[in-house]
């Protein structure tokens, strides 16, 4: 049965970071290859061949070491992470090491008559051994984090590439609907009252023209005004109230909406920059066609006002609301928190009391004016 995982503060606190069998040998063999090589250097007989001697010998110690570690990691794998079982090998590979040693003679024989020096040695010797395991495995999780970190961002960097390109067809099919339903439509009855003109005649032809005419100007200077000031409102020219109207009227007669603008926001002393304007319409854009859209709504409210320097934009209608779970992840919330992000706000919906959904929006009334999206 696979043991139970240690509580987080065990594993900050005491680990067990993973045993390095490989990094434990190699850092013991340079260790005991200092502390056996400086010795003989020390005495003034420097030779080659101690050199050589004293480096294959501490190699040979290590690697009992190394194996010990090994055999902890098989265990664990087998038995599950423990602190205990972690601990003993550390101590049993530390015990390795200086057993080793008094064998060969780097260590006194007559050492073993004192236990707590043999004892002390080997608690020395695995605390050491503890602190290049909490070392490397402290980096280790840094590096690990850091890895999930990017992966993270990758992950979120590809599905913001997924909803651009999204918003980009979205986007192109509002400008095809609009054309398609509305210019298109009276374009083609234009065409077909000319094609019904008979030059025979004069008076009822002349009367057809002047009606297809007065189409055509109202096509140009209504529908079409209406649809470029839909993509792009110039906000710095028209007041919101008027621009929040005609965005309503694309949605009746299907659902009608009531619009309330604070006075503030239309003086020029006290009226919020354009940029902040624009992404309140923005917000007030994807919160209508998802209550025509999403939510079948067949009333909306719209409140914009300002309060203590702060921009407050409320959309309530009487749909279905999230019928579910709400996504906040599709276009439209991207939109939508791409927007109050990029001015300092914030914005947040929720179940109406007794029906719907409530958008609520909060925006600084200055920003700069030069920041991009």
């Amino acid at each position: 049965m696979k043991a139970p995982r240690l509580t987080r503060s065990s594993w900050r606190i005491l680990g067990p970071w993973p045993l390095r069998p490989v990094l434990v040998t190699v850092t013991m063999a340079l260790w005991l290859s200092g502390i056996r090589n400086s010795e003989r250097i020390a005495s003034g007989n420097f030779e080659i061949a101690w050199l050589t001697e004293g480096t294959s010998v501490s190699v040979l110690i290590a690697i009992p070491c190394g194996l010990v570690l090994q055999i902890g990691v098989l265990w664990q794998r087998r038995f599950g992470v423990r602190v205990v079982s972690y601990v003993v090998f550390v101590l049993l590979a530390s015990a390795t090491v200086i057993a080793l040693r008094i064998i060969i003679g780097d260590v006194d024989s007559a050492a073993l008559d004192n236990i707590p020096t043999v004892v002390g040695a080997v608690l020395r010797l695995a605390l050491a051994m503890s602190l290049i395991l909490i070392i490397t495995g402290r980096a280790s999780a840094k590096l690990a984090s850091q890895v999930v970190q990017t992966q993270s961002a990758l992950n979120l960097a590809q599905a913001q590439q997924a909803i651009l390109l999204q918003g980009d067809e979205f986007t192109r099919r509002q400008i095809s609907g609009a054309l398609h339903d509305r210019v298109q439509a009276r374009l083609i009855a234009a065409c077909l009252e000319l094609q019904m003109v008979d030059v025979e005649k004069p008076e009822e032809t002349r009367r057809t023209l002047d009606h297809t005419v007065a189409q055509l100007e109202e096509i140009r200077s209504v529908d079409v005004r209406r649809i470029a000031r839909a993509l792009s409102p110039s906000l710095s020219e028209v007041d919101l109230e008027s621009a929040l109207d005609e965005l309503a009227l694309q949605y009746e007669p299907g659902m009608k909406s009531t619009i309330t603008v604070d006075s503030v926001i239309e003086n020029k002393e006290t009226r919020p920059s354009a940029r902040v304007l624009l992404g309140a319409y923005r917000i007030i854009e994807q919160a209508l066609l998802n209550s025509a859209g999403h939510g079948a709504a067949r009333l909306c409210e719209i409140d914009v006002r300002v309060e203590d320097d702060i921009l407050e934009v409320t959309v309530k209608d009487d749909g279905r609301g999230f019928a579910g779970q709400p996504n906040m992840t599709g276009f439209g919330s991207t939109l939508m928190t791409t927007w109050a992000h990029s001015l300092g706000g914030s914005w947040a919906c929720q179940e109406g009391r007794n029906s719907g959904v409530v958008l609520t929006a909060r925006l600084p009334v200055r920003t700069n004016e030069s920041s991009q999206l």
